[in-house]
């Protein structure tokens, strides 16, 4: 089966989407063919690179699609497009070396999409899996085409490094604007904050969790958050139009210090059944009163429901990835009652725990994206 090159040049970012939404459909039905897609905005080109027995093979791809046909279908030798791949790893590999030599500090790019009610149960199953493709294809391609550089670590979320504010934020501009375009699309939120080349990994995969859940309990409608350390910077000053930019909310260092303690309060016990608000206001020093209150205005919520909600988001990892079944799940999170903490999951989420644990084994949807 021979390996060919599929070029659509298009005039505007529209037909660029349609393009993408495309190549996600096919990466449905064709699996492993489809070795990878890629974008240059610049050019308002995409290109493909597909497996297949021959160029007729690929023109029966395209007979059902009215608005979309390929401007140029190239055979490229399988063997050059392994080492393509190979040699743009290691280029990555060498750039990744060259940066933490030569640049000290960036910007930690962190994506997340939150919302499992319209993911689970108000999509259909193969409607899903394409949104999750159009989604994860436009996300990389738009991280790839500013110049930032993906992060591989254990937390479920989209993670990447720039070498400036300015890309991180146009970046996290354009990804927004094109995800909102698309109605199926659910929600992304995106958070930025300083990144240290020199940072050891157990302290970079510390910050990335405590972002997640940072990410998750700010009260904030906007879908980009810049961290109050960006913020209050010199290198945020210069671009005068961020301040005066609707589109994302920037946090204070009083608010955003607050919510990162109580959640690391709340981490280290929230797995003890008995963990209630006593124990959370002596331990941050405070009186019941004013944690009520700070609670309230950093997220929106009393501090139970953040505790429950905290409880419930740690039980999807272990139902979707984990070994462990209902009942052990609900324990491990910290719920008395197994049919409290299934009716609690069923509330928040629109789907029982059971529900989802098949699905997901089903279907095999990476649940965080």
């Amino acid at each position: 089966m021979a390996v060919y090159l599929i070029q659509h040049i298009t005039t505007n970012k529209t037909a660029i989407e349609l393009a993408i939404a495309f190549y996600s459909k096919l990466q449905l039905t064709l699996f492993k063919k489809c070795i990878n897609c890629w974008v240059d905005y610049k050019k308002n080109s995409v290109f493909y690179l597909i497996k297949a027995i021959d160029k007729k093979d690929i023109k029966k791809l395209y007979h059902k699609s009215i608005n979309l046909q390929p401007y140029k279908i190239s055979s490229v030798n399988s063997h050059l497009a392994y080492a393509f791949f190979k040699s743009e790893q290691q280029l990555k590999v060498i750039q990744s070396e060259f940066n933490y030599n030569f640049h000290e500090h960036s910007i930690l790019f962190l994506a997340k999409a939150f919302n499992k009610k319209l993911l689970l149960c108000k999509l259909k199953k193969h409607k899903a899996q394409e949104t999750l493709l159009y989604k994860k294809t436009i996300i990389q391609n738009l991280i790839h085409s500013y110049g930032g550089s993906q992060i591989e670590t254990k937390e479920k979320a989209f993670i990447a490094s720039f070498p400036s504010l300015k890309k991180a934020f146009d970046c996290s501009v354009s990804i927004q604007k094109r995800l909102n375009k698309k109605i199926d699309c659910f929600p992304v939120k995106i958070i930025l904050h300083p990144y240290d080349y020199n940072q050891e990994n157990n302290s970079l995969h510390s910050t990335i969790s405590k972002l997640n859940e940072l990410l998750y309990f700010i009260k904030t409608k906007k879908q980009l958050i810049i961290s109050s350390q960006i913020a209050n910077s010199n290198t945020y000053s210069k671009y005068t139009d961020f301040k005066h930019n609707n589109v994302c909310f920037r946090l204070n260092p009083e608010a955003e210090n607050f919510l990162l303690s109580l959640l690391s309060t709340i981490s280290k016990n929230y797995q003890n059944p008995n963990f209630n608000i006593p124990n959370i206001a002596s331990m941050m020093m405070m009186c019941k009163t004013k944690l009520y209150r700070n609670c309230k205005a950093t997220t929106g919520k009393s501090i139970n429901q953040i505790v429950k909600e905290f409880r419930l988001l740690k039980s999807i990892k272990s139902i979707t990835v984990g070994t462990s079944d209902i009942n052990q799940t609900s324990i491990e999170v910290g719920f008395n009652s197994s049919s409290y903490f299934s009716n609690c999951f069923k509330k928040k989420f629109g789907i029982s725990p059971t529900t989802l644990q098949k699905q997901q084994e089903e279907l095999n949807i990476p649940y965080y994206i």
